[in-house]
């Protein structure tokens, strides 16, 4: 599957090539009709209603003959009204300026479709954020990790946001740290909260930071993508600092987002919404049938494919399945409790997976 190969490619972008992306999808779009015949573009995400301050990358893909879209590399965006949405990038990079209204633009060498673009209301706060490299350690008793909450990212409909909003709030009131774990490539962040203690700019939840807490709260997505390279980072950290011999990681369903491949039929990836890890909760009936259908999955994943999608290349060593050697790995879903990993030593990893914080 091709994606776009402009200079402003990254981890990311990388991933929306490395899955499948074609699905099918109606032609609306929220900011006009787009176009359903073969060749035409359609623009992600629909999201065309913007702040003062905004900076979104939109991303375009195009209709194929049996009506499904596909990543394609000929195509260059403009805007039609500089002074209100400011184009930083022609692969698709847009900043918010004032008030008003302006065309969104996207051409190809066959085609060209036009958005109607409003920007309004309160301006946007920047969150500032530094790079994970100058990060060497974050210390808390308990801390809440935010991955990828971004709309020009997988999530393009911002299902987690709710969920993440509450536990956001609920952290920040009880003076536990929120850490954000943002990209300067798909910069578009939908919580409501602009203000964490701390912001980190790593494109795929790829970090080298020790973790030295209690808990670590993941919550964002993709579940089985960049959260979980999150947890390999976090997780490979913490066991090479040899100071604790219990890591307790919580994963609360409500705020985590994930691919719609976990039913039956055909995977939905995107462009298809992504879903919320708690509906894939419902559907599996009980905590067994949970542990059995997602949760192992994601622990297989985990330990055996260390760096997920093999990115970093250069991911610290040693892998993480010998890493994890003297380990053991206890697991709860919901009341069910289930030991994923056997051990001899005292060494504990606990995995938490819950429906909802409480």
């Amino acid at each position: 599957m091709q994606a776009p190969t402009g200079d402003r490619r990254s981890s990311l972008s990388n991933q929306l090539a490395l899955v499948t992306v074609l699905t099918t999808l109606g032609a609306c779009g929220v900011g006009g009709c787009g176009p359903s015949k073969v060749g035409g573009i359609e623009v992600f995400p629909r999201h065309f209603h913007l702040h003062p301050g905004e900076t979104i990358h939109y991303m375009p893909l195009q209709h194929t003959g049996d009506g499904q879209l596909r990543f394609f590399d000929d195509y260059l965006f403009d805007t039609g009204n500089p002074q209100v949405l400011e184009l930083r990038d022609r692969r698709g990079l847009f900043r918010a300026r004032a008030p008003g209204r302006a065309e969104l633009i996207v051409r190809s060498s066959a085609r060209e479709q036009r958005y109607e673009i409003e920007v309004g209301g309160d301006a946007l706060s920047v969150i500032k954020a530094v790079p994970y490299g100058d990060v060497d350690t974050i210390v808390g008793e308990e801390v809440l990790f935010v991955g990828h909450a971004n709309r020009d990212g997988f999530d393009h409909t911002a299902v987690a946001k709710p969920g993440i909003d509450r536990l956001v709030r609920e952290f920040k009131r009880s003076g536990r740290r929120v850490v954000y774990w943002v990209s300067e490539e798909f910069p578009n962040w939908y919580t409501d909260d602009r203000q964490p203690d701390l912001a980190i700019i790593s494109e795929g939840q790829e970090h080298r930071i020790l973790i030295d807490a209690n808990r670590v709260v993941f919550t964002g997505g993709d579940f089985m993508l960049c959260l979980l390279r999150n947890v390999q980072m976090t997780l490979h950290r913490m066991i090479r600092a040899g100071t604790r011999d219990e890591l307790h990681f919580i994963f609360p369903a409500e705020a985590i987002w994930t691919a719609d491949v976990w039913n039956a039929g055909p995977p939905r990836r995107y462009p298809a919404p992504a879903v919320l890890l708690s509906a894939v909760w419902e559907n599996s009936g009980s905590d067994r049938a949970r542990y059995d259908a997602f949760v192992v999955p994601f622990l297989d994943t985990l330990i055996t494919q260390y760096p997920v999608l093999a990115y970093l290349p250069d991911a610290p060593s040693p892998l993480l399945s010998a890493l994890v050697d003297g380990w053991k790995i206890a697991v709860r879903v919901g009341e069910l409790e289930r030991t994923y990993r056997q051990a001899d030593s005292s060494k504990t990893i606990r995995m938490d997976f819950r429906r909802e914080w409480r």
